[in-house]
């Protein structure tokens, strides 16, 4: 298959189509994509958009899950006698395990910043309120934990109350949502532990500062590195679905 064959089966949903009949199951699109070096919204415009793949990027998905593209032009035929299965670690989607840490959280006080109030929330890791089902992405992954909105400044894209799994040490990109860990300002402060986090949406990130946003009020705003003990992605359905 080349990257300008006019095959219907080449190219749109029906290339689509044939990539998730390789996927191996637990597998999420999303971390296929990234972890294969392509773009993290490769498949939702290949199913929605369709048109034609670069080669290479095809060839890195499939690589990265054992197949080429003689397997893809193949479909469901069965493999030769000699191929050999590749295993793929983690639980299967029809055993997720009940053991994602879910941390309890309070609505803090407000930061004023610029005239604009700020909500914070405070967020206690050592306070473990219930277990959930893990979803597929976090198979593996123990930085992957639960939480709770509180208050309404991400309204509407998440409101008080509203679920959201989030993961540590997880690759940052501009208009995620993210949890900043805040360092106290007293002498509590022993550089790895926090009380307060910003549940917002990043704007940009640079070495001595990063920039968020929250929409009720609506305010862009910046944090000076100096105070963040760490950021912390929220998962979104793209990442487990």
């Amino acid at each position: 298959m080349t990257e300008h064959s006019d095959a219907d089966d080449s190219k749109g949903a029906a290339l689509y189509e044939r990539l998730m009949a390789l996927k191996p199951e637990g597998l999420a699109p999303t971390k296929w994509a990234l972890d294969a070096g392509v773009n993290r919204g490769f498949f939702t415009n290949l199913k929605g958009k369709g048109g034609g793949v670069r080669t290479d990027s095809l060839r890195k998905l499939l690589s990265y899950i054992g197949k080429t593209e003689a397997d893809l032009v193949g479909g469901s035929d069965v493999p030769p006698a000699n191929a050999k299965p590749v295993e793929f670690e983690g639980a299967s989607l029809e055993r997720l395990p009940e053991n994602l840490p879910v941390y309890g959280t309070a609505l803090g006080a407000e930061m004023l910043i610029e005239g604009e109030r700020i909500e914070q929330t405070t967020l206690n890791t050592g306070d473990v309120i219930e277990y959930r089902r893990r979803p597929p992405v976090s198979h593996g992954v123990e930085k992957v934990y639960g939480l709770y909105v509180q208050g309404s400044s991400m309204y509407p894209a998440h409101r008080d109350g509203a679920f959201l799994f989030a993961q540590r040490d997880a690759r940052l990109r501009v208009d995620d949502d993210v949890v900043v860990y805040l360092r106290p300002k007293d002498e509590s402060d022993d550089g790895s532990r926090a009380v307060c986090v910003l549940v917002k949406r990043l704007v940009r990130r640079s070495a001595q500062y990063v920039e968020l946003e929250q929409y009720n009020p609506a305010k862009v705003f910046r944090i000076e590195m100096s105070d963040v003990l760490r950021i912390d992605r929220v998962l979104t359905t793209d990442d487990y679905t």
